[in-house]
C-alpha cells in the first residue's frame, strides 16, 4: 500500500496552491476529454453541420484565438492573473452551454469563436499566475505536474465518452457538452478558493529597464516562441501523421494506432516529471530543446523504414518511434516552460506569456497540412524532412536562447544562472 501511495504521490505537486492548481487542470482536461473525444459526431449528428463547416469554422476559430492572447495577459498584469483566468473559465462555461442553442453555421462560427478567444486567453493568465504561486526553482516542475494532470484528465474523459459514442444517441451526445459544462463550473469554483495574486508594482521611472516597447517587440523572444511552436508540431505527428502513414504506407494494422495512442499518454504521465528536470533555467531549458530536436529527428526516421516492414515488426518499430517522440514531447515541453518563463519581464509576466503563446501558436499552426503533405506525397523523404525540421529548430533554440538571456540580463529582467 505505501508503495502505491507513494507511487501517486509523485505524480502530485506539494499540497497548497499548487496542488489545487493541478487539481483544476485535472478538471479541465475531464470535460475535454469527454467533450472532444465525441465532438465531430456531436457537431454533424445533433448540430446537423457538415465536417467541411465543421473543419472551417474550427480553423478560423483557431486563427482568431491567439489575437487575445497578450491583452489578456497585460489585464493580469494589472488586476491580477487569477481574476482574469476565473473570468475566462466562466466565459468558456456559458460558451460550451451556447452549442446546446446552435443550429446552423453562423450560430456555430460565434460559438467556436467566443471558446477559442476564452482558451487563448487563458493560456498566459493561468502560466503567470502558477508562476507567482510557485518558488522559481520549482516553476518547471510544477509546469510538468500539471502537464501529468492534463494527460490523466484527458484519458479519464475520454473512457468516460466511451458511454456515449456507444449509445450513439443525440442525448448521449448533448450528455457530453453539459458534462464539459459542468467541469468549468467545478474549476471556476476550485479557483475562486485560491490565493489571490496581487499585480507586482512597476519599477520606478528612473529604475526601469531601457527595453520598455513591450513583448512584441522583443524579436529574440518571439523567435525563441517559434522555434518552440515548430518543435511542438510533434503532436501533429502523433495525431495526424501517424494514423495517415499507418493506414496507408504500412503492413501494421489499423488497430496499431489506438495502442500506441495509449503507450504516448502512458509514458507522458509516467515520464514527464522527470523530463522536466534540469530546465528551470534558461540554458538547461536550452538543452532539454536540443535534445528534443535530436528526439524527434530519430522519432521520424525509425518510423520511415517501417514501409517496408511485415506487420509484427512494423508494429515494434512504430512503438520504438512514438517512445523517441514522446521523449521528443516531454523534453520539447519542458524547454518551452524553462525559456519562457525564464526570460519574461516579472513585472509584465503575463503580457510575455501571451507573447509567446501567440508566437508560438502562429509557427504551427500549419502543423497539420505541413504533416499531412510530407507523410502523405513524401514517404520517406518526406519523414526525413521533418526530422530535418525538428533538429533545426531544437539546434538553433541553443545560441538563440543564450543571446537573449544575456539580453534580458543587461535590461534587469532575468536573473543571473547559479554557478555549478
Amino acid at each position: 500500500m505505501s508503495s502505491t501511495s507513494s507511487g501517486v504521490a509523485a505524480l502530485l505537486p506539494p499540497r497548497g496552491p499548487l496542488r489545487a492548481y493541478a487539481l483544476t487542470t485535472l478538471v479541465d482536461w475531464i470535460g475535454n476529454g469527454l467533450f472532444h473525444t465525441g465532438a465531430a459526431l456531436f457537431f454533424t449528428r445533433v448540430v446537423g453541420l457538415g465536417a467541411t463547416q465543421v473543419g472551417l469554422g474550427l480553423t478560423i476559430a483557431a486563427l482568431l484565438g491567439p489575437a487575445v492572447a497578450v491583452p489578456a495577459g497585460r489585464l493580469g498584469d494589472r488586476f491580477g492573473h487569477r481574476r482574469v483566468y476565473l473570468a475566462t473559465v466562466l466565459v468558456r462555461a456559458v460558451a460550451f452551454a451556447g452549442y446546446l442553442l446552435v443550429d446552423g453555421f453562423a450560430a456555430f462560427l460565434a460559438v467556436v469563436c467566443a471558446i477559442a478567444l476564452a482558451e487563448s486567453a487563458s493560456r498566459p493568465v493561468r502560466g503567470a499566475y502558477l508562476a507567482r504561486v510557485a518558488d522559481a526553482s520549482a516553476l518547471v516542475a510544477a509546469s510538468a505536474y500539471t502537464r501529468v494532470m492534463l494527460n490523466i484528465g484527458f484519458s479519464l474523459g475520454s473512457l468516460g465518452a466511451g458511454a456515449a459514442l456507444a449509445a450513439d444517441s443525440p442525448s448521449a451526445y448533448t450528455a457530453l457538452v453539459l458534462g464539459n459544462c459542468c467541469s468549468y463550473v467545478i474549476v471556476a469554483a476550485i479557483v475562486a478558493r485560491m490565493p489571490d495574486d496581487r499585480p507586482r508594482p512597476a519599477p520606478e521611472a528612473a529604475e526601469r529597464p531601457a527595453h520598455r516597447l513591450g513583448a512584441l517587440r522583443d524579436r529574440r523572444f518571439l523567435a525563441l516562441a517559434a522555434l518552440s511552436g515548430l518543435l511542438y508540431i510533434n503532436a501533429d505527428v502523433l495525431n495526424l501523421g501517424l494514423p495517415l502513414w499507418i493506414s496507408s504506407r504500412t503492413h501494421a494494422p489499423t488497430w496499431s494506432v489506438a495502442v500506441l495512442m495509449l503507450l504516448n499518454t502512458a509514458l507522458a504521465i509516467l515520464l514527464q516529471v522527470r523530463a522536466a528536470r534540469g530546465s528551470d533555467t534558461v540554458a538547461g531549458a536550452a538543452v532539454a530543446g536540443r535534445r528534443a530536436g535530436w528526439a524527434l529527428l530519430a522519432a521520424c526516421a525509425a518510423t520511415a523504414t517501417t514501409a517496408a516492414l511485415p506487420p509484427v515488426a512494423a508494429v515494434l518499430v512504430l512503438a520504438a518511434g512514438v517512445a523517441l517522440l514522446t521523449a521528443g514531447e516531454l523534453l520539447s515541453s519542458a524547454s518551452g516552460w524553462g525559456i519562457s518563463y525564464g526570460l519574461a519581464d516579472p513585472h509584465r509576466q503575463g503580457e510575455f506569456l501571451g507573447a509567446w503563446s501567440l508566437g508560438s501558436d502562429l509557427a504551427r499552426a500549419g502543423g497539420p497540412l505541413l504533416v499531412a503533405a510530407l507523410v502523405t506525397h513524401g514517404g520517406v523523404g518526406g519523414w526525413l524532412l521533418l526530422g530535418t525540421l525538428f533538429l533545426a529548430a531544437g539546434t538553433l533554440t541553443g545560441p538563440l536562447a543564450a543571446r537573449a538571456e544575456r539580453a534580458a540580463l543587461g535590461e534587469g529582467r532575468a536573473t543571473a544562472p547559479v554557478a555549478g
